[in-house]
């Protein structure tokens, strides 16, 4: 049985839509057998946090990207230039070496305002309906079932974002029927964990997202910048962990992004 974990990058406030920090949202799936995200990925970063961070068994340290950008908190030890790149090889060793696919999809939040039909949408839920028939299409291609683990981020929001998951599981969408919605994920209720929960595939989807997100958008001619570790990333996800056809299309199966 596989595991969609996600996140998300941008805000799903509409506004501030002139500034390309708030107009472009995307939203991340990372899947998983569950048995490997068990079996391969909780040891793997363990042993990055025990080798490189000195965990305390009793105090488990959570990946987070923005922290460990800053190097602060439990990843003070990063500012050492040395513990720094052996910590960025060995995330990137695991990241490539870990059986998942990435699907990303993305929206540019001002555009939709400009759409008559789409002016009462939520964007996040959205890009959630998005999310949904691409993992039951994902599901059906590999004969298997599956749920999804978004990590919770507050009590209305997420009861939002579950009635979006039901509406979208239960009744189908556009690109995918209800039959096949529900036959692929059986469960009507998404599993919300938060990172006191120290669940690996959320804080491998964490890692992911915003490489994925800037990646779709270097995609799209925008001029960003990714920096020198996410380009490293960004090339890994292109070459093997987007989800794609049986010909390697990766784009409408990996990405989608709106317009």
């Amino acid at each position: 049985m596989y595991r969609m974990y996600l996140d998300e990058v941008g805000v799903e406030a509409m506004k501030r839509l002139n500034d390309d920090n708030f107009r472009y949202l995307s939203l991340t799936g990372a899947i998983m057998k569950k048995d490997h995200a068990r079996d391969y990925l909780v040891p793997a970063f363990d042993r990055i946090k025990a080798d490189i961070l000195s965990q305390d068994p009793d105090a488990p340290i959570c990946f987070h990207r923005v922290d460990i950008r800053n190097s602060r908190g439990p990843f003070e030890p990063l500012k050492d230039r040395d513990a720094r790149e052996e910590f960025d090889r060995r995330i990137l060793q695991v990241m490539s070496d870990a059986d998942y696919r990435i699907i990303t999809a993305l929206i540019d939040k001002q555009w939709m305002t400009e759409q008559a039909h789409w002016r009462q949408t939520h964007p996040y839920h959205f890009l959630m309906e998005i999310i949904v028939e691409k993992f039951a299409h994902f599901l059906r291609r590999m004969n298997s079932t599956g749920d999804i683990m978004p990590e919770a981020r507050g009590n209305n929001q997420d009861k939002a974002l579950q009635r979006e998951f039901w509406t979208c599981r239960t009744m189908g969408t556009r690109f995918a029927e209800f039959a096949l919605t529900r036959a692929r994920i059986p469960s009507s209720s998404l599993k919300f964990r938060t990172k006191k929960d120290n669940i690996a595939g959320l804080q491998l989807c964490d890692l992911l997202a915003h490489p994925s997100h800037y990646t779709i958008r270097q995609n799209m001619g925008h001029k960003v910048h990714l920096g020198q570790f996410c380009e490293k990333v960004s090339e890994m996800l292109v070459r093997q962990k987007y989800d794609r056809s049986y010909y390697g299309d990766v784009r409408g199966y990996g990405f989608k992004h709106i317009p």
